[in-house]
């Protein structure tokens, strides 16, 4: 399959010069020619396969569920789909009880006839902003050339997927950059939704503070799609942008130091076509991230402690053996905080939302979406020291986000000379999700030109 976009493959579904059977079959036979048996954790070839004859047959009654009936979506294994093992990625629950009911965003695209391929591999419990796993292999970045590239995480498989033209749309989860990440080193758009955007029942939860979900696709116009449906919503035409241009604000500090020489050539070339297009950018200093990233120093991080709280069973048991010991290691470290700890993690975090918000008000923040680019798997395999580090630098700029509760949205930027995609990240403040999907898209447009 080549890139296209889910909104082009449905005007083909509804013209009648596409079956959803053969959309589905393509989807398949690509995944099988891939080769890469590290991106999917399961696949659902003969139940998809039903599913869109039965779109077929509604389509040719004249009945659809909605104009994207019969279009294939692949999801991260966090998500609880019917009667397939919700894994999180992990030995410790390859054979888990699959679930009888689907998760709420699950049903919902259910519902609007969206078909699932599969479930996507992913960093154990989706802790890692590498992609690495080393229960059911890497996802190689489909943009490697001869050394292979790290995906990013944790939703690497769903990230591969789209980027591979396996599938057009993906859903993965974003806790500290895992949906921005990825969409950033496989050159797709990717969107972290605000932590409430979403109903989350249903999907395994890493920290339930911090955890969004998120989506990717090859454009704005498929994820604005995409979100109405994920809520719940008949999907409608895609309305028309706002005619007013946003001010976009470029941090001077933090998030634009120790870039990669190509990253930072290539955030220049984004600013001055968005300056073309007409866009204002204004260059300033956004205090707020410095003081995150010195809470952060002084206590710790919520992801930490919420995740260790959350797998403190299987920590004590025998069990954890099995994990990731790179995951263990990093889960135990939560001994080290205290209830103060948190605390103040959580008030300074209300206090900081609401300066974001009174601060930035109706303006973007834009940046690049990690200060790298994909390293490669082999060095991160063998030195432990590496990967710490490259993990959090990978991670440093989107984590605010989510601490913040501000949405973002990764969209491609070009590639580094060695053909690693770059992304810049633009980001407006808690809970402006839908706004920023609209100027995201008049954005898109602009970079494309």
């Amino acid at each position: 399959m080549t890139a296209v976009s889910a909104t082009a493959l449905a005007t083909r579904l509804a013209a009648g010069d596409l079956t959803s059977e053969a959309l589905i079959a393509a989807c398949f036979a690509a995944i099988k020619a891939h080769g890469d048996d590290a991106i999917f954790i399961t696949l659902t070839e003969q139940s998809a396969l039903a599913a869109a004859r039965e779109s077929d047959a509604r389509r040719t009654a004249g009945c659809p569920l909605s104009a994207w009936d019969g279009i294939p979506v692949a999801w991260k294994d966090l998500v609880d789909i019917p009667y397939t093992p919700t894994t999180a990625a992990s030995a410790v629950y390859a054979n888990a009880t699959p679930p009888a009911k689907g998760a709420v965003i699950y049903e919902n695209c259910t519902k609007a006839g969206l078909i699932c391929i599969g479930k996507t591999n992913l960093s154990e419990f989706a802790y890692s902003g590498l992609g690495l796993n080393p229960h059911f292999g890497t996802p190689v970045n489909p943009h490697s050339g001869d050394t292979p590239l790290a995906p990013g995480g944790s939703s690497a498989g769903s990230a591969v997927a789209v980027a591979a033209s396996l599938v057009p749309l993906a859903i993965g989860t974003d806790t500290a950059g895992s949906v921005r990440v990825p969409a950033s080193f496989c050159g797709i758009t990717g969107f972290k939704s605000s932590q409430s955007h979403y109903d989350k029942t249903g999907i395994f939860p890493l920290s339930t503070s911090l955890d969004s979900v998120g989506s990717f696709a090859h454009c704005v116009e498929d994820i604005i799609t995409f979100d109405e449906i994920l809520r719940g919503e008949t999907p409608l035409p895609v309305a028309a942008s706002p005619t007013e241009k946003p001010n976009l604000v470029v941090p001077t500090d933090l998030v634009m130091s120790g870039l990669d020489k190509d990253v930072a050539a290539r955030f220049e070339r984004v600013l001055n076509q968005l300056s073309c297009a007409g866009y204002s950018i204004t260059h300033r200093s956004f205090p707020v991230f410095t003081e995150v990233m010195d809470l952060f120093a002084k206590h710790g991080t919520l992801t930490v402690a919420e995740a260790a709280t959350l797998h403190q069973d299987l920590l004590a048991s025998d069990a954890a053996e099995k994990m990731d010991q790179r995951v263990r290691e990093r889960m135990q470290t939560a001994g080290q905080f205290s209830a103060q700890d948190y605390i103040q993690l959580q008030w300074n975090r209300a206090r900081l939302e609401q300066g974001v918000t009174e601060t930035l008000g109706r303006d973007i923040l834009v940046f690049p979406t990690v200060p790298i680019t994909a390293p490669a798997i082999a060095d991160l395999d063998a030195d432990d020291s590496l990967f710490t580090q490259t993990n959090l630098l990978a991670l440093r700029n989107t984590m605010l986000g989510n601490y913040l509760g501000m949405p973002g949205v990764s969209l491609p930027a070009g590639q580094a000379q060695n053909g690693a995609p770059i992304g810049v990240l633009f980001s407006m403040a808690h809970s402006s999700d839908l706004k920023l999907l609209q100027h995201c898209r008049e954005i898109e447009r602009s970079l494309i030109c």
